[in-house]
């Protein structure tokens, strides 16, 4: 992993020695443990052993056991009877002694880290004893602290290790629950809680120190370091993702990178944290595509699914005052129950019918909300789902069951809707103020709707790129890589992420080219590089194209023919003709459509649909056992038209017995096949 190679075999037979040399021992231990025989020596005797080898689970369970016993024990020291029957039961505790016995743990746990650090049960144990010291109120906001600069010097050692990755992530998310905690009036500090101690000077409250704590900062610094000590390092560039804007300075950012992937051009990870810094950085949140004004109904469109939670969204005049009406999606899913909450667009109808087409209010406020699991904010990202879930007990206050729920205020000013006599668009340019004016290309569709594709269009261009990436710094960009590729002319990584700005400026010409030499120096992935040149031809098409933006207007139509094109199956779903909810005929003969089965799946939100023409298509190999042939069922589908392909072919000659297919009939009338239903 990480162009690190594996533990050999030797090692692995190493392992298998230590573990050999104490099975009596541990056999013996296992049978105390059994018998819930917590005796000190015991204890004593497990932390010899592990220190060895600590690769041993059921010891690290003993321990655990012992530390949860002594801080469980019914009565104090001091009135525990002498008997033998009680010898062995574990005495009770105070908060002090127990506190002291949890640090001295966890001073062992890293002394054997020192010598294991790829070991998972050692991580684990060490989990357990911050959880544990965080649930009895053993462990103050410092102690945490002191355990993010432990991993910190961890990294130093190994910076990729992904067992310190993991716990730094877990004890970012404790310093969050430790602070909430003091938010709610909660002490740490179990002399306080106590009632013990309270004339002593103690640290400020979690709650204030939490203040002074920055996830986003702690993170900087931390990918800042390591990467200036090693920049070949994945998790220090995945790091980056989620700092904040403010503390990112562009142009610092942009050199870090730049320098780092002229040294290593063949290093994946920079050109990954490369394309994320100029395609997607800034877009993490859920934004409107465009809007269409329909029938007395307003459409929201997104570039991405989006599970919004319409019973909290909002729509106010000018003067403030909600306006009533109704909210409804256009589901995405057949026969998918979890799939069906997430839509691409959902719309509002006024209850006042009448609101939209007087003209009156100037003004419409919608407030949606939506949920969104975002990896880019730290401070958002919850662990108690699982690992964490047991300090989450018994504390109300830290449960938040709309931790994942978001929201944005989107205006709409109806003097800007577009008065087409077919429907009307939002050209609200003020919400393009990121994208240059020559981002404003010239069209050779010549159609009325030209003026709207070029606004989708420039809509589409905004949204798959960073918000502080303008025309003119991704011109740059690409003056640079063609320096590098000077250099490195066969670098797949240079040539692919060329590929991504020639498209958002969109120097189609050169982009065929370009597909061309990546075929050539990354020939395993030929056929996604195919799929691509297919879809850059269609967009060439025009007319006929199956291209999101010049499929706006036919959103309402029943009946469309994309026949005598280039469509393949994999460009028919997310984007293209599944958005055309209302349609009950559509004709895709005549293309280079290979998989029926594929077909039918990327076609699963036509649910109105009732006539396909799909002949002249392979639409399957002449292997195909049409025996165990199936595909998705659109509910009102009744008419599949599968001539001149492979399919009818095998129907004709090996199949010509069968007269049904995946519940259709098998029909043959004047040298056509269809499939017919009911």
């Amino acid at each position: 992993m990480h162009g690190r190679r594996a533990s050999s075999s030797k090692d692995e037979k190493a392992k298998l020695e230590r573990v050999k040399e104490f099975i009596p021992l541990v056999n013996h231990l296992i049978k105390k443990k059994n018998e819930k025989s917590y005796d000190k020596e015991y204890i004593e005797t497990t932390s010899v052993i592990l220190r060895r080898c600590p690769y041993l689970q059921t010891l690290w369970n003993f321990r655990r056991e012992y530390f949860e016993s002594v801080q469980n024990a019914g009565p104090p020291v001091g009135e525990v009877g002498k008997g033998d029957e009680e010898a062995d039961c574990p005495k009770h505790l105070p908060p002090e002694q127990l506190k002291i016995l949890m640090k001295n743990e966890n001073t062992m746990v890293e002394e054997i880290l020192s010598k294991f650090n790829k070991c998972s049960e050692l991580w684990f144990h060490k989990l357990w004893i911050i959880k544990f010291c965080l649930k009895n109120d053993l462990m103050d906001f410092s102690d945490l602290m002191n355990e993010l600069e432990f991993c910190k010097v961890a990294f130093y050692k190994d910076d990729r290790n992904y067992h310190c990755w993991n716990y730094r992530s877990y004890i970012i998310a404790c310093v969050h629950i430790c602070v909430k905690r003091g938010n709610n009036g909660k002490c740490h500090s179990g002399e306080a809680q106590n009632g013990k101690g309270s004339t002593d000077v103690h640290d400020p409250a979690p709650a204030e120190l939490g203040n002074q704590f920055d996830v986003h900062e702690s993170n900087y610094e931390l990918s800042k370091t390591l990467i200036e000590r090693n920049f070949s390092n994945f998790s220090a560039w995945l790091l980056k993702y989620t700092i904040r804007e403010s503390l990112i300075c562009t142009e610092n950012e942009l050199d870090l990178i730049k320098n780092a992937i002229f040294t290593d051009p063949f290093d994946q990870s920079l050109w990954e944290f490369y394309r994320w810094f100029l395609f997607q950085k800034g877009n993490d949140k859920e934004e409107i595509f465009f809007t269409l004004l329909q029938n007395n109904c307003i459409y929201f469109f997104f570039q991405n699914l989006v599970k919004a939670n319409l019973a909290k969204s909002k729509c106010y005049d000018d003067n403030g005052r909600e306006v009533t009406g109704e909210w409804g999606q256009h589901l995405v899913a057949l026969n998918n129950p979890h799939d069906s909450f997430e839509s691409y667009v959902y719309c509002f109808k006024p209850t006042d019918k009448d609101i939209l087409l007087s003209g009156q209010p100037t003004y419409l406020k919608f407030c949606i909300f939506y949920y969104k699991y975002n990896l880019y904010k730290p401070e958002e990202v919850h662990y108690e789902k699982n690992v964490l879930r047991d300090l989450m007990m018994c504390h109300d206050f830290l449960s938040e069951e709309d931790k994942y729920e978001h929201n944005f205020v989107y205006l709409i000013d109806f003097r800007k809707f577009s008065q087409n006599e077919h429907f009307k668009i939002l050209l609200d340019y003020d919400s393009h103020k990121g994208i240059d004016a020559k981002m404003d290309t010239k069209s050779s569709c010549v159609s009325p709707f030209t003026p709207l594709y070029k606004y989708i269009n420039r809509s589409n261009i905004l949204l798959n790129t960073s918000k502080h990436i303008n025309f003119a710094s991704l011109n740059l960009e690409l003056e640079n890589i063609n320096e590098l590729l000077l250099l490195e002319s066969n670098c797949k990584f240079a040539l692919f992420t060329k590929f991504e700005m020639l498209k958002r400026l969109e120097q189609f010409d050169e982009l065929f080219h370009l597909l061309e030499l990546l075929k050539k120096v990354d020939s395993i992935r030929v056929e996604y590089y195919k799929e691509l040149e297919t879809e850059l031809r269609i967009h060439g098409l025009n007319i006929d194209s199956v291209t999101y933006p010049l499929m706006i207007e036919a959103f309402f139509i029943p009946s469309i023919n994309l026949s005598n094109n280039l469509i393949s199956e994999s460009y028919t779903g997310k984007c293209t003709v599944n958005f055309l909810y209302n349609l009950r005929e559509l004709n895709l003969s005549h293309n280079k459509i290979k998989r029926l089965v594929v077909l039918m799946k990327n076609l699963y939100n036509l649910k109105l649909l009732e006539k396909l023409d799909v002949s002249s298509n392979a639409l399957a190999n002449f292997d195909e056992d049409l025996d165990n042939y199936s595909f998705v069922l659109l509910p009102n589908l009744k008419q599949i038209n599968i001539s001149d392909s492979n399919l009818s072919a095998l129907l004709n000659q090996r199949y010509k017995h069968m007269n049904e297919l995946n519940t259709y009939n098998v029909m043959q009338t004047s040298g056509r096949v269809i499939l017919s239903k009911g």
